[in-house]
């Protein structure tokens, strides 16, 4: 049985009222009628009247923590309630309190709740005799129609529609909002043109070239699954993601990289093409060189900086090293990696085994990203979109080169690479997967070795950049195809 915050508030205060302490309140065999109480002090008898004090904050929190399901809330809003008026009137200001932090996320998982009603809640057209009326069925984790409710009536004022949730419905007729108890057994309508018309949409909007499953069912859980139209397509879409990932870097490409091609077998080209091994040694075509990335205008970076940084190293390569962004002396020679980390780099593919020329050494940001102090150009963190308008030319390079294993160092090199920002102690021990179906690998970048604090924690993260690039590159199995 559903019980209002009212019918609640009206009994919290009566209790109260007789000076029945939380301990003594039976709450489990409360139906929100006032009846059923184990308690004696809760017996229908004469009270004292007494007027208490409570702050509007309070009262909000209570309001939130009614519409969970927790079947201890009333007991748990009561003690709140009753702490609150017996002395602890700032308990809300003490976020270490078990109480405190309990509700807190109570409250925060109901509002949460609201939230996914607003994104997940999908109408269909029924017919009627007096005109179209518009339904929709949605079972939220929490009780939260009544609270959510007027959000549709401020987006959808126009239409005559009708929510309906396990714990009742809501009806708007373009004048006034009811609720009411509902039949369960009610059919749903049938699909109607409108509903294909957003399926079209959301195929059309799906990006495969960011897919993240785990993301995708925290932001839409499958809970929620069995009333979005959309769900029916979730796996189909998922299934092809690679495929069409691949699809959307070749027509990009073809699109910013075409005017930069050499055309082979006839002398004419693009006035001064370049001849670096991007343009004139690959046979794809795709991996972009030197003046690509220098008349590069996709973020503001390529306007700063003295020019872009293209990746080096052979076009077989079967391991791909990617950092985060050239830095000064990077900028300045056009070169990546041959400024103090790029040095630190190198000795430690050297400690691993590897031969530094066999391997493909790229950035996820092909120019500089710094801040002016005085003469000097100091490193600043790539933004995310800095990362992202960069992402076509790292994606061609994936596509060019098509290595066996891509080892990204630094967060932001893994931001670039699988779209997603993840700690790097942790992305070490994940497996993870590029759209291209390379496998993925994490490593601190060099120059978190160099920042380091102290000379034992330098060691440790040194040895662990060796270990990681010795990893990848026996994953890889071998320098080269």
């Amino acid at each position: 049985m559903r019980v209002s915050f009212e019918a609640w508030r009206r009994h919290a205060r009566s209790l109260l009222a007789r000076g029945v302490a939380p301990a003594d309140a039976a709450w489990e065999a409360w139906r929100g009628d006032g009846s059923l109480f184990a308690d004696a002090a809760s017996a229908d008898a004469p009270t004292a009247e007494r007027e208490y004090r409570v702050p509007a904050a309070v009262v909000s929190l209570l309001e939130q923590i009614a519409c969970h399901r927790d079947p201890q809330r009333h007991a748990l809003m009561y003690r709140l309630l009753w702490r609150v008026t017996h002395g602890e009137h700032d308990l809300l200001d003490d976020a270490a309190d078990d109480d405190v932090i309990r509700l807190a996320r109570m409250a925060a998982a109901v509002r949460l709740a609201s939230h996914k009603m607003t994104a997940f809640v999908r109408f269909r057209e029924l017919r009627e005799d007096e005109g179209v009326r518009y339904v929709a069925v949605f079972a939220p984790e929490h009780d939260v129609l009544e609270r959510t409710a007027p959000f549709f009536v401020k987006r959808f004022g126009t239409m005559v529609w009708t929510i309906v949730t396990p714990d009742g419905g809501a009806h708007w007729d373009r004048e006034r909002l009811a609720f009411f108890d509902v039949d369960h057994s009610t059919a749903l309508p049938a699909e109607d043109a409108t509903e294909a018309l957003w399926l079209t949409y959301y195929e059309s909007i799906f990006n495969p070239a960011r897919l993240n499953v785990a993301m995708m069912r925290k932001e839409m859980p499958v809970a929620y699954w069995k009333h979005l139209p959309e769900a029916k397509r979730i796996p189909a879409l998922i299934a092809g993601a690679s495929e069409r990932a691949g699809q959307m870097v070749a027509t990009t490409l073809e699109r910013e990289v075409a005017p930069y091609r050499i055309q082979r077998g006839s002398e004419r080209g693009v006035p001064d093409a370049p001849r670096d091994h991007a343009l004139a040694e690959t046979t794809s075509m795709r991996i972009p060189g030197k003046r690509t990335l220098d008349s590069c205008r996709r973020c503001p970076l390529g306007a700063k900086a003295t020019q872009g940084v293209p990746g080096e190293g052979p076009v077989t390569a079967r391991m791909m090293l990617v950092g985060e962004q050239p830095g000064d002396e990077e900028d300045l020679s056009g070169k990546p990696f041959v400024g103090p980390a790029g040095r630190l780099l190198r000795r430690a593919l050297a400690e691993a085994g590897i031969d530094s020329g066999a391997v493909y050494i790229t950035n996820a940001v092909k120019h500089f990203s710094f801040e002016p102090r005085g003469k000097r150009r100091m490193h600043k963190t790539p933004a995310q979109k800095e990362i992202e308008a960069c992402g076509v030319w790292l994606d061609a390079e994936i596509d060019g080169i098509a290595p066996a294993v891509i080892l990204a160092m630094g967060a932001s090199a893994l931001i670039g690479v699988m779209g997603q920002r993840l700690k790097v102690s942790e992305a070490r021990s994940m497996e993870l997967i590029h759209p291209s179906g390379a496998q993925v690998r994490a490593t601190y970048h060099p120059s978190a070795v160099l920042r380091a604090i102290d000379e034992p924690r330098k060691a440790e993260l040194h040895a662990a950049l060796v270990s990681d690039l010795r990893a990848a590159f026996e994953a890889a199995g071998g320098a080269s195809a």
